[in-house]
Formats: C-alpha cells, structure tokens, sequence
C-alpha cells in the first residue's frame, strides 16, 4: 500500500470512528498502528473517554464495478461519486456535493439479492474476469 492510501485510510478513520461502548470520537493521540502489509492495515485505538481498546483491520479492494451486474444509471452514480472523491484528493475545487444516503444503500442490498449476489460475489467478478485475461 502506498504511502498517500495509508494516510488517507487513517485519516478518514480518525474523522469517522466512535467508540462501540460509548461513541465518543476518536483521538489522533491515542491510535497506534499494530502492523500494514499490502493492502491490509491494522490499528489499535483507545477511546479517550471510557479507556477501552478497539481492534481495527482495515482493507483497499479494488473492483471493477464495469463487470458486475448492477444497473447501468447506479454505475453511473457510483463512477460520479468515486470521480469527485478522486478529485477532492488531487485538491481540485471539485467538492463532494453527495452523500450515500442510507436508503441507497438498502436499495443496493435488495438489488443485489433480487439478482442472488452476496457482496462477495462483486470480488469474485474481477478474480473470474482476471484469470480469462491469463
């Protein structure tokens, strides 16, 4: 993993994390990184109010979501969304004027079981088009 993806994946986690005892944010101050290796990191982090530990594992996929299934105005969506986050990174003036609501979310979970995918199967899509290219 490169250096620009662990600091944003830790940045990013500092800003969203709360703790599962007490919700409290977390502290910059009080996260340690325990270990990273290729695209997989893993983080301690003690919440600064109630003193417990929490255990992180986190991981960059990649996916090509072109070769999946989904409707073609949700990729389109989703390419947009990705693209302004690209953008934000790079310090363009581009801002991410969206969020993902949580009914999108349902949505993308009824329509991925009305179609008898698992979130796996997303993964298995790329492996599967990967070894045709081999």
């Amino acid at each position: 993993m490169n250096y620009q993806t662990l600091k944003w994946m830790i940045e990013n986690f500092i800003k969203t994390y709360k703790c599962p005892w007490c919700w409290s944010s977390a502290n910059d101050s009080l996260v340690d990184i325990i270990g990273a290796a290729w695209n997989t990191i893993n983080i301690d982090i003690e919440c600064p109010n109630c003193k417990k530990h929490s255990m992180i594992k986190a991981e960059v996929a990649q996916i090509d979501i072109n070769n999946i299934n989904i409707a073609k105005d949700k990729i389109s969506h989703i390419k947009n969304i990705l693209e302004s986050i690209v953008s934000t990174k790079e310090g363009k003036e581009t801002k991410i004027q969206e969020t993902i609501q949580d009914s999108e979310i349902v949505n993308l979970s009824k329509d991925l079981k009305s179609r008898r995918l698992k979130v796996s199967d997303l993964f298995w899509a790329e492996a599967e088009q990967n070894s045709e290219q081999n």
